[in-house]
């Protein structure tokens, strides 16, 4: 999510620019609103499905521990520690907002990945940026270069699969 930047030139007309521009950057405010209200709901939604998940762990109750065996083992088996968890786990609601969420993270992460990479592939091979790189693969079958293209490329598609709920 992002709230596009403008520049304000010398006759205070709003310009459309990518990112930062050097003369400094602003954003509207109906654009900055829309973003906040965006996240806004985002967080609603994660706050209620965690106020679901914590709602469906039972209090806990006190238990009188004055029986013979004091064991960590006969304890858990007195008490019914295992059956207790069991239960917990089958009340725990689903939560879809939560796992879209972290797989938007992991794929942030691995879209930070994949600009390092990009980089570092054009860095390596010489050339002016990575599409110039992916244009001569052609040139070079089997080298190493295609192999970072396509190491590269797959971990635009990997991406994909995490932003879809796959490979958690």
């Amino acid at each position: 999510m992002s709230i596009r930047t403008y520049a304000v030139n010398c006759n205070d007309a709003w310009l459309n620019t990518e990112g930062d521009d050097i003369s400094g950057s602003y954003v509207k405010y109906k654009d900055h609103q829309e973003v906040v209200a965006a996240l806004e709901a985002k967080c609603a939604a994660l706050a209620a499905e965690n106020a679901g998940i914590k709602s469906a762990i039972p209090e806990s109750r006190d238990i009188e521990d004055d029986n013979d065996n004091m064991d960590d083992v006969s304890l858990a088996e007195d008490f019914g520690f295992n059956h207790a968890i069991e239960r917990m786990r089958r009340q725990i609601p689903e939560t879809p907002t939560t796992d879209a969420f972290l797989a938007e993270v992991r794929a942030q992460g691995v879209d930070a990945a994949i600009e390092a990479a990009k980089n570092l592939v054009a860095q390596e091979y010489e050339y002016k940026d990575f599409k110039a790189a992916q244009s001569d693969c052609c040139m070079y079958p089997g080298s190493d270069l295609v192999g970072k293209v396509e190491m590269t490329e797959w971990l635009v598609d990997f991406a994909a699969q995490l932003r879809k709920g796959g490979n958690q």
